[in-house]
């Protein structure tokens, strides 16, 4: 399937690694014009050369921390000079950090509020005008199943997320009327680098494989294995596409069938 993405342009956040490297990677593959972002610049030019090596690649990089204001500023500028124009955003950043509520002091909840809502609503702010004017731009924010049910240790992000998901669906009704879809991922458990790193730490002090941890870990994944971060940018490239004309507004939750909500 042409998902139609041969010359729109995008920035995707937190692109040099994981789950966002994943979504750059299937936007270039379908001809996208990508910026990637993130706070490290080393991991970021190896991701940016890595795409590179793909056919017809066309391909940015401006570091920036997401949590910081004047970051988000400067990227923006960076990715419309790099693009001339930013017709889909990837809103992802990494999640804050876990622990109990007692845990957590005061700047905690400020980091988290600006991984999230903050860095959403001010990458917004910069994209949306330009979409509006061409008739057309896709919203897509990477979040979290911790968004959508309580979980163990992750209480700042079970305070923050669904925040961004309320953001996201209220902003997709303002929006639809000028061409711009605005929706959420909410990935389950990837095999990600991190995944991976934390399997080795466990595993350590488990005193088990890690083999043994990882099959553990998904133990209540109905499909019995983690995610491929593949699955997750696969999806976010349609609905970054044209080929996406109907999708808007949603919370698509990508976890094997590991939340038990309802709703």
């Amino acid at each position: 399937m042409d998902l139609g993405l041969t010359g729109k342009r995008a920035l995707v956040g937190g692109a040099s690694r994981g789950l966002g490297l994943a979504v750059a990677r299937a936007l270039v593959s379908e001809g996208a014009e990508v910026l990637l972002s993130a706070r490290g610049r080393p991991a970021l030019e190896a991701a940016a050369a890595e795409l590179g090596r793909l056919p017809g690649a066309r391909v940015h990089l401006h570091p920036a921390d997401l949590a910081r204001p004047e970051d988000r500023e400067a990227l923006f500028a960076a990715a419309e000079r790099a693009l001339g124009q930013v017709d889909i955003l990837v809103a992802n950043a990494g999640g804050p950090p876990p622990g109990p509520f007692e845990a957590h002091p005061a700047e905690h909840w400020q980091l988290a509020l600006e991984l999230s809502l903050g860095q959403l609503t001010h990458l917004c702010r910069l994209a949306l005008p330009g979409m509006r004017r061409r008739g057309f731009g896709r919203v897509v924010q990477i979040v979290s199943i911790a968004g959508l049910e309580a979980m163990d240790g992750l209480i700042l992000s079970n305070a923050s997320r669904p925040a961004v998901l309320g953001c996201a669906k209220a902003l997709a009704r303002e929006v639809a009327p000028h061409g711009v879809l605005v929706n959420s991922i909410c990935p389950g458990i990837f095999l990600t680098d991190r995944i991976r790193e934390l399997g080795r730490e466990r595993a350590r002090a488990e005193g088990v494989t890690e083999e043994a941890w990882l099959r553990a870990f998904c133990a209540d994944i109905p499909l019995g294995r983690p995610g491929r971060p593949e699955e997750v940018g696969d999806l976010a490239a349609f609905l970054c596409s044209p080929r996406n004309s109907y999708v808007t507004g949603a919370t698509l939750v990508i976890d094997g069938g590991k939340t038990r909500r309802l709703g």
